[in-house]
């Protein structure tokens, strides 16, 4: 029989071998955990490298902005001052129509440009070098150099400046950690004269003298627009339900352009529209310097902040939802206008048939003639503004005229709907007496002037002469007391 072997020490090698494979396994492990740990470190002082140079990105941001702000009327006044005294001296010459307008142009264009480079220089220049607030570990700063770059219409006239740079975000304990990012702040300005917008006379009357198939005709275009045209001159390819942005162009719409809902306005700026068709348009908020000459209608949801924005129809104007600080512009509507509830503010409006909407405020030394009827169906303001209505002037609820207004009515007025107690020593309503209702309010009033019907139907002017305004309430269209400042734009690219 065979004797068992002596297994004595087996176990202890057994033993170790166990613990050494943990040992190694241990220290895989234990590496791996050393190693996520340390990756873990490196993309969260990354990160945190980005969410210094995002902080770096808005603080700077805010420091031309609030720099913007603080000296933009100052900048404004000081060249629009300037400007205006260019336009004297230039009228005592005594030039050619055309020599005087040329050099009103060539004016505006060096104010405007000198308007830039005073923000530029005076203001802007060595900003960056402003310090900020930041930790050892976690700071922020501009690269040098900063670039500015005017932006000009397509007439040449400078409307706005551009400033470019990258800021750097630091982080790091023991490595230092740098992440880059491009930033583009975007300022517009308003335009010290409207010289170089399209040439609009006017009757004696206050009223534009246009034709609108003509301006259309004499400004097709046939090289297709880019994308998004910028400084362009093209034809566009007026898709219905296309998202269209056009920045200092002149774009022609051979059929017209429909677009229900979104946003069009975002970069629809300093810009002439020429359609053959109907224009419809979710929206034209903070719209600026634009011009549209339009065979047919012109329909807009949305109208908030637009300024020195031009429409002239064929047909018809409706603004469909209540829109707000409407200002410094022209409107033109062959046939009738639909406002809604709309606050226009330092605007030239005609209306070749009826004016009707819910509410209504004319303002800031408007003038509107409306050729028909003039219905508001709630009620609505005349301030500082003269409204010529040579049909009915119907109010649903109340009008209210004060703060220097001039109201002439050629059709029917009822003064139970007119606010008296609003009326002011200068203000006045000029009316015709046999259209009157009460009667007893005949010569009740200073304020209230009437003629009779008779003398207006010999000669309508010596009513309607009393509420004449030559111009929009400035000695120089485009040129206005407060300008309208767009909200300066950022873009943020990574790198």
């Amino acid at each position: 029989m065979q004797l068992p072997r002596n297994e004595k020490g087996y176990a202890l090698v057994i033993v170790l071998l166990v613990i050494i494979i943990i040992m190694i396994v241990s220290t895989v492990f234990m590496r791996g955990s050393i190693s996520n740990v340390k990756q873990e470190r490196i993309v969260d002082e990354n990160n945190l490298a980005y969410t210094a140079a995002e902080m770096g990105l808005d603080y700077y941001k805010w420091l031309y902005l609030n720099k913007f702000k603080a000296v933009r009327d100052g900048v404004w006044q000081e060249k629009k001052s300037a400007f205006e005294n260019d336009v004297i001296a230039i009228k005592k010459k005594k030039l050619s129509s055309i020599q005087e307008e040329n050099e009103i142009k060539n004016a505006a264009r060096n104010r405007q440009e000198q308007m830039i480079d005073l923000l530029v220089t005076k203001h802007f220049f060595k900003l960056e070098e402003t310090k900020p607030n930041t930790t050892d570990s976690l700071n922020y700063l501009i690269q040098i150099p900063i670039e500015y770059k005017k932006v000009e219409n397509s007439d040449g006239l400078v409307v706005a400046l551009i400033v470019q740079g990258i800021v750097m975000g630091k982080y790091g304990m023991e490595v230092e950690r740098i992440k880059n990012l491009d930033f583009k702040l975007f300022f517009d300005f308003p335009l010290l004269s409207s010289a170089l917008s399209p040439d609009i006379p006017y009757s004696n009357d206050g009223i534009p003298i246009v034709n609108i198939k003509d301006a259309i005709k004499n400004n097709i275009q046939t090289k297709k627009c880019s994308e998004k045209p910028i400084n362009e001159k093209c034809l566009s390819n007026g898709a219905s339900e296309s998202h269209f942005t056009a920045l200092n162009s002149i774009v022609y719409f051979p059929n017209g352009y429909e677009k229900e809902n979104g946003n069009i306005g975002i970069d629809f700026k300093n810009t002439q529209i020429y359609s053959e068709e109907e224009i419809e348009l979710p929206n034209m908020n903070n719209m600026k310097n634009i011009t549209m000459y339009v065979k047919g209608d012109i329909e807009i949801k949305n109208v908030n902040g637009a300024n020195n924005a031009n429409l002239y129809a064929t047909e018809n104007i409706e603004f469909k939802n209540a829109s707000s600080a409407y200002s410094n512009s022209v409107l033109y509507a062959e046939k009738d206008i639909e406002g809604k509830n709309v606050e226009f503010n330092n605007m030239r409006i005609f209306v070749g048939g009826d004016y009707s909407g819910d509410k209504f405020t004319l303002s800031a030394k408007s003038y509107m003639v409306v050729e028909g009827e003039l219905e508001i169906e709630k009620s609505g303001s005349i301030l500082n503004s003269n409204l010529i209505v040579k049909g009915d002037l119907d109010v649903d609820k109340s009008l209210e005229v004060k703060n220097g207004s001039k109201v002439c009515v050629g059709g029917e007025i009822d003064f139970n709907k007119i606010n008296i107690k609003s009326l002011d020593s200068s203000s006045v309503i000029y009316f015709i007496q046999e259209k009157a209702e009460p009667k007893n309010i005949i010569g009740k009033y200073p304020n209230l002037v009437s003629i009779k019907e008779s003398e207006f139907k010999k000669n309508p002017d010596v009513l309607f002469k009393n509420c004449l305004r030559g111009g929009n309430g400035s000695s120089n269209p485009g040129s206005f007391e407060k300008p309208h400042w767009e909200t300066p734009e950022i873009d943020v690219e990574y790198n």
